[in-house]
């Protein structure tokens, strides 16, 4: 099963408004998170491997920007991953500048696995990140056949500290309703994003520390990483 985006949901659309501080001073202006428009693809996966990779916990504990190989394969990850076109990004009104970006696309029950993956590192965080959602058991859990997911959710440091990952978070309950999606569900490896999807309404599925992750298999072991748990979360769409 290939899941595609329905003809009648316009694209790109804006799904969330919100207002927050500005950039350079603490007068409050306004924010969108709307569709990642096609021909931002690329500028939107440059970001994050230049920035998300060197922030997201297990990515930095097992120095994967600096393999090669394994940076080649996540950005031909978020290459496939971004043509499904639900991947959402955020602007400060009357930029273009991107802000945020929560990597999210439509995971499918029946949709076939075949992909090999050769970088060290990155196999050892994304096999860590599918031992998380097997345990997790999504789609029997919460009886549906497709989810929201996502890989990554990085807001732009100049941009941090003014409330934009809860918000990007928060633009999925929107898109899904207008896609027909009942739930969203991620892995979300790193505190600064755990507690913004906590603040938005998602519940903990599946939750595990590192040390005890480490002991599942030794690949899992993620050195001096700051976070103390990993934790799968998910959210019913009413």
């Amino acid at each position: 099963m290939v899941w595609t985006r329905p003809k009648e949901v316009p694209y790109p659309s804006v799904w969330h408004t919100f207002k927050a501080r500005d950039v350079d001073s603490d007068r409050m202006v306004n924010y969108v998170v709307q569709d990642l428009p096609e021909e931002r693809f690329e500028q939107a996966i440059n970001h994050m491997l230049g920035i998300f990779i060197y922030d997201e916990p297990t990515c930095k504990a097992k120095k994967l920007a600096e393999e090669p190989q394994s940076v080649q394969e996540i950005g031909d990850i978020w290459r496939e991953l971004v043509k499904d076109k639900m991947a959402l990004v955020c602007f400060r009104e009357g930029s273009d500048e991107i802000a945020g970006l929560n990597m999210t696309y439509v995971s499918c029950k029946d949709e076939k696995q075949d992909y090999n993956c050769k970088g060290d590192r990155w196999r050892d965080v994304l096999d860590s990140v599918l031992y998380f959602s097997e345990r997790s058991n999504i789609y029997e859990r919460y009886q549906v056949d497709e989810y929201l997911a996502a890989m990554g959710l990085s807001v732009m440091p100049k941009f941090r500290g003014r409330g934009l990952a809860t918000e990007i978070l928060r633009a999925r309950i929107p898109l899904c309703r207008a896609v027909g999606l009942s739930l969203t569900s991620t892995v979300f490896t790193a505190i600064g994003s755990q507690v913004p999807a906590a603040k938005v309404g998602f519940e903990e599925t599946f939750v595990m520390e590192y040390a005890e992750l480490a002991k599942v298999n030794a690949r899992f072991e993620f050195p001096s990483i700051q976070s103390k748990y990993c934790k799968s979360m998910s959210l019913r769409i009413e």
